[in-house]
């Protein structure tokens, strides 16, 4: 009589302990380095595209202020309600440590890192963020609200250093010299 192998519980998913969002200039991608509680680590290429995605999906969860965030035609209940979110963004946003230097884990859950090329948000109090990539890998992440706050604050970090614009119009600059209308068009990238 032979002892039947009892199958492997599963194992419990591994909590996110460490972000780290950094622009690559050769790749013109950022790296979003997410480091796990099992001692491993995915790697995410994050193309202009996908960042401008995320930020959209991310920044109005994360109540951070902006130079769009203050509309004229807001009631004044409602800007003072959405100022006292943003405040409350910002002060915890100054408790975070954004000093600490990223610990590289033993392990690296992908083959490399993988291509995000689509995103999806769902969930109420704690979101969930689904990162399609190119090769038909899924990745989820639990993003409770200090997470977004987190993850949206290195995201306008990095795409300042990227020079993208991810949020704010482009506004082309006034001619102020009539004799320079044969010089091209400069335009400001508003970064916030």
């Amino acid at each position: 009589m032979t002892n039947p192998v009892a199958p492997e519980a599963p194992k419990p998913d591994a909590v996110i302990q460490q972000l780290n969002l950094g622009y690559n200039a050769q790749q013109d991608r950022l790296l979003l380095r997410v480091g796990l509680s099992d001692d491993t680590e995915l790697l995410l290429w994050i193309t202009y595209r996908v960042a401008r995605l995320m930020w959209q999906l991310l920044s109005g969860e994360a109540n951070l202020p902006t130079a769009g965030s203050i509309q004229p035609d807001v009631p004044p209940a409602a800007a003072v309600a959405q100022f006292r979110q943003e405040a409350q963004a910002t002060e915890s946003l100054s408790k975070m440590d954004f000093s600490t230097q990223y610990q590289p884990r033993k392990g690296i859950r992908n083959d490399g890192a993988l291509l995000a090329v689509e995103l999806k948000l769902s969930g109420d109090a704690i979101k969930h963020l689904d990162v399609l990539c190119l090769d038909g890998v899924t990745v989820g992440m639990n993003l409770p609200p200090a997470l977004i706050l987190a993850l949206c604050n290195m995201l306008q970090l990095s795409v300042r250093e990227s020079g993208w614009s991810i949020g704010a119009k482009v506004m082309p600059l006034p001619v102020l010299n009539a004799d320079a209308a044969d010089e091209p068009a400069v335009t400001n990238k508003v970064l916030h």
